[in-house]
């Protein structure tokens, strides 16, 4: 049974959704948050990646950073950019591009519910950004940015989310600079809230798709909060509002995800022809004679540039008998097992120097400019599904880094949720 909650959020006010949504801190540089910055200073760059702040060429520790986006998020709600609601809401937030829409129900979840596995996850946390995650939580005792969690269709719902989204109740229209039409509706009438909270408690299981480290960093504060209670032998955790973090719950036909690529910048003792060679002795290889840039169009197969030159790849046969576990079968595993570690000695992709991670709409274009900088080999892969990312949270297990991309994003300092 999966619990949601309505919360008093803090959220622009309505004149100024324009200039204060941003992406989230970790699609940026910093150096393409300072542009932004410098065009919109009412950004909210400033609190969730405050060191573009920092005009010194010392660099800060993150507690003094942290401290620093909790001074930044005061000054938006001293300058009455921002302001707290004054009644527990839900809201609706629909992400819009051409053919493309999804509606999403914004609420609170339980860490209780992540802890006891009715949420769940798929991606193993980097103890760095988790670290920074849970001291920029502590400074500015606030929950900045919504985790996105898919539900698995449910008709009822759906019907629920249309009935609210008519004109009266709308709060948000607006187009980011990603080019995406963001729609945002609340809903503050009990009756309607409790419509809501009775149809989550038919929903099994939530899933995580997007911000594993602000959940997991969310459940640590309260553990720490919980802590301060001295209380060891009471497991539930207190209903305070560190109990629960902001989440966009999407249905799971409306998630879009793209595929994640691979960039490699040392080939190790190979020549490209030596390269193919050993990689034939377990893939099919096809040269793509017009060699245009290849995204794979299905399961099974990648697109590889090496020196310049674009094939298929297909994964043999004989790979796919000798794999029986749900995460070595899937693509982006097969990959790393049977190619980046064995013939290109990546062992640890979060941590080798040797690979970069490229998605996203543009990754083709970006892969492109990256090769023709020099890099020895990119790979193309076919998005992850839905189901693959459900199938290996069900079994609890931990899919490979950067297995997924999911677009659009959602858009930062639209929701946020305080904790005191």
């Amino acid at each position: 049974m999966a619990r949601i909650r309505p919360f008093k959020a803090l959220r622009p006010k309505n004149d100024k959704v324009n200039e204060v949504n941003s992406p989230p801190y970790d699609v940026v540089s910093k150096d393409e948050a300072l542009e932004i910055v410098k065009r919109n200073p009412y950004s909210f760059l400033k609190v969730i990646k405050p060191e573009i702040m920092n005009c010194s060429d010392k660099v800060l520790p993150y507690p003094e950073l942290a401290k620093q986006a909790a001074k930044n998020l005061k000054d938006l709600i001293d300058n009455k950019v921002l302001a707290k609601e004054k009644e527990n809401c839900l809201y609706i937030y629909q992400q819009r591009n051409g053919n493309y829409q999804r509606n999403g129900i914004v609420a609170c979840l339980s860490v209780h519910d992540y802890v006891k596995k009715v949420i769940k996850d798929h991606e193993k946390v980097r103890v760095l950004t988790w670290q920074e995650r849970v001291q920029h939580i502590n400074e500015t005792k606030a929950h900045t940015g919504c985790a996105m969690v898919i539900y698995q269709d449910n008709s009822y719902i759906e019907k629920l989310v249309k009935k609210e989204m008519i004109e009266k109740n709308i709060i948000y229209d607006f187009i980011s600079d990603d080019g995406i039409r963001n729609c945002c509706w609340k809903i503050n009438k009990t009756k309607t809230i409790e419509a809501f909270r009775e149809a989550f408690n038919d929903i099994e299981n939530l899933y995580i798709a997007d911000g594993h480290h602000r959940v997991s960093a969310a459940v640590e504060v309260a553990k720490m909060e919980h802590r301060k209670k001295k209380d060891n032998n009471n497991i539930e955790f207190d209903d305070n509002e560190y109990a629960y973090f902001p989440a966009v719950l999407i249905p799971q036909n409306q998630i879009e995800i793209l595929g994640y690529h691979r960039l490699i910048k040392d080939l190790e003792e190979f020549y490209p022809n030596s390269f193919l060679s050993k990689l034939e002795e377990h893939f099919y290889i096809e040269k793509i004679n017009s060699n245009k840039p290849y995204l794979p169009s299905q399961k099974g197969e990648f697109g590889m540039n090496l020196d310049g030159q674009w094939f298929k790849v297909f994964i043999s046969e004989k790979i796919l008998k000798e794999t029986e576990d749900i995460i070595n079968k899937l693509d982006v595993s097969i990959l790393q097992n049977w190619v980046l570690n064995p013939l290109l000695g990546i062992k640890n992709p979060q941590k080798s120097k040797k690979i970069d991670f490229i998605g996203g709409k543009y990754a083709l274009q970006r892969l492109e400019e990256e090769i023709q900088l020099g890099a020895n080999i990119a790979f193309t892969l076919f998005p992850t599904s839905i189901e693959e990312i459900i199938a290996v949270s069900n079994n609890n297990q931990i899919m490979p880094p950067k297995s997924t991309w999911f677009e659009p994003k959602l858009r930062s300092g639209i929701f946020v949720h305080l904790c005191e």
